[in-house]
């Protein structure tokens, strides 16, 4: 009769902890989501770097006008050239936040600057910004067939 008792009050005292417990949760005023730069096929014998776009999109309460948008330097940790990596073969590359390719996109350190979202649209009680990412992997490098990526933080600042 005593093991019958127990399981019942061990239940409810584990159930009355995980309440107490529980983590307080408080909803973004942003969100952030991101389509990767796509380069496409790069030929290592082309005497023109190779170009690609990907954007940044945050969904923010109506008011927050001016969120700030900051890119992580990669796995290899350098705004002035970042690197991306098919096993061991590794490519240059930069993101940067003009059409010209001339500003690095980062987190405002190592001559990095972050960028600043404005007149984005309000739909549906939500204000909406869209911002295109420049991509650039420079000509003449000596590259292994294969797929190359690199994983980088976005931050969004609101």
């Amino acid at each position: 009769m005593r093991r019958a008792d127990r399981r019942p009050l061990a239940a409810l005292a584990a159930l009355a902890l995980g309440l107490l417990f529980a983590p307080a949760t408080a909803q973004a005023a942003c969100t952030v989501s991101t389509v990767g730069v796509a380069f496409g096929a790069y030929n290592p014998l082309d005497a023109a770097p190779d170009d690609g776009t990907g954007t940044v999109d945050a969904a923010c309460h109506p008011s927050d006008q001016a969120p700030v948008v900051s890119l992580g330097a990669g796995l290899y940790g350098s705004f002035s050239m970042r690197r991306m990596s098919s096993g061991s073969d590794q490519l240059n590359y930069n993101l940067y936040t003009d059409l010209n390719r001339s500003i690095v996109w980062g987190d405002g350190s190592s001559g990095s600057q972050t960028v600043t979202l404005i007149n984005g649209t309000v739909n549906s009680g939500t204000r909406r910004f869209t911002r295109t990412i420049y991509g650039r992997i420079p000509a003449g490098q000596p590259a292994s067939f294969g797929s190359y990526a690199d994983t980088l933080m976005v931050t969004i600042t609101f």
